[in-house]
């Protein structure tokens, strides 16, 4: 079992050494959350660097809120009006985008679920460039540092709990991953059992 788990870790640090960051990136341009807590575990480990994980990290995130910024620039309302995902999304960012303009961007960046949609109606709805990305990439730099953080968090825990046995840290990783996982799907899961009950 322990012989399996160095070769896992060995195949693991390879791959981190030579493609980690881009993952980093790709990473949060697909998910974020969940992910960044991994990659904080990593940090952890010293398998990643901390300033390349933050800078790789934001730059996913923002690529992909800037392409949807646009996308709303160019088609925003039939975008968002266009397919029952957004419709659903949209009452709700319409609400926190008129309430609380360009600072809506800090409360979507702790919103699960909440990362296209509003930036959508933001390039829709006029906000300047200059504006969005600068006030996007502030709140981005908090959003990924305390994600990192508490992945760090749990890593030090791992580390107090397993040694200097990394076999055993893919156990808390994926410990990690369920938890997080589950608790950020949570709220959609009981949405959806109520839903199914009306």
């Amino acid at each position: 079992m322990l012989h399996i788990g160095s070769i896992l870790i060995e195949s693991l640090e390879h791959f981190l050494q030579h493609y980690g960051y881009i993952a980093v990136f790709i990473g949060t341009f697909l998910e974020g959350e969940v992910f960044l807590l991994i990659v904080g575990f990593f940090i952890k480990l010293k398998m990643l660097n901390p300033f390349v994980s933050l800078v790789s990290a934001m730059s996913g995130a923002f690529l992909h809120e800037i392409i949807y910024f646009l996308l709303g620039r160019w088609k925003g309302r039939e975008f968002l009006l266009g397919n029952v995902y957004t419709r659903k999304k949209y009452r709700k960012a319409k609400q926190l985008v008129e309430k609380y303009g360009i600072l809506s961007i800090f409360i979507i960046r702790f919103l699960y679920g909440m990362r296209m949609v509003p930036m959508v109606l933001m390039g829709a709805t006029g906000f300047g460039m200059f504006k969005f990305v600068f006030f996007n990439l502030v709140s981005l730099f908090f959003w990924a540092v305390i994600y990192l953080s508490i992945g760090y968090f749990f890593g030090k825990a791992a580390e107090h709990l397993f040694g200097e046995v990394k076999e055993y840290y893919f156990i808390a990783v994926g410990i990690l991953f369920v938890v997080i996982t589950g608790f950020l799907l949570y709220p959609k899961i009981k949405e959806r059992l109520l839903n199914n009950k009306d």
